[in-house]
């Protein structure tokens, strides 16, 4: 981004209502996929299989933004994935956890939003981070998305929930379709592909260089 400091979409109450979701989940699971809130293993696997379909990670740079408890590199590694990875997450109890499960893996804890990204990866991938509804969901995608395509060599996918998937959670963030299309023809000026019908209530997004 030029070195500038992009203005924050997020306000104090998104941060600390953010914390506040994965410090009770902390204290009411034992699973990791239930303590980042998915459903089940399955639910988390298939939408990070989505994700890996948007090229051939072998031997790339990762960027795994909004990483968590390092649940997408365990996914790679159990493939037999090789290559770098870094995980970034904005909450540092995440990241906490994520170095005591995976020692010697590369995460941090980081707001991109204040401490943009400078480095460049392969490939950056983000699951799950923009289902969180917060004051202003797409100004959010519109700071967020566009830095991390730009730390992006060859692509970066990203998933979001679908308005039109049946069933909804006032909790959570629900993406129109033809609005996201529409923002992601601009991001990725024109080199995109949307993928639907691995989960009913999902929606997968590649962008390309």
């Amino acid at each position: 981004m030029n070195g500038s400091k992009p203005n924050s979409p997020l306000s104090f109450f998104d941060r600390l209502f953010l914390w506040f979701f994965y410090f009770v989940r902390s204290l009411r699971f034992d699973l990791p996929e239930n303590q980042v809130g998915w459903r089940s293993r399955q639910n988390q696997e298939l939408r990070f299989q989505t994700l890996t379909q948007i090229g051939d990670l072998e031997g790339k740079r990762i960027l795994d933004l909004g990483c968590g408890l390092g649940c997408f590199y365990g996914f790679l590694k159990g493939k037999g994935w090789k290559g770098d990875y870094n995980g970034i997450d904005i909450l540092g109890m995440m990241v906490k956890k994520a170095k005591k499960r995976f020692p010697g893996t590369l995460f941090e804890q980081r707001d991109i939003l204040k401490d943009p990204l400078a480095e460049k990866w392969d490939y950056v991938l983000i699951n799950g981070v923009f289902n969180h509804k917060v004051r202003d969901n797409w100004g959010w995608m519109e700071v967020m998305v566009p830095q991390a395509f730009a730390a992006s060599g060859m692509g970066l996918a990203f998933n979001l929930l679908n308005v039109e998937g049946g069933w909804l959670d006032s909790e959570l963030f629900y993406a129109n379709p033809r609005t996201l299309e529409e923002k992601v023809k601009v991001w990725s000026k024109g080199k995109y592909k949307i993928i639907k019908g691995y989960l009913p209530e999902d929606i997968s997004v590649f962008m390309y260089h």
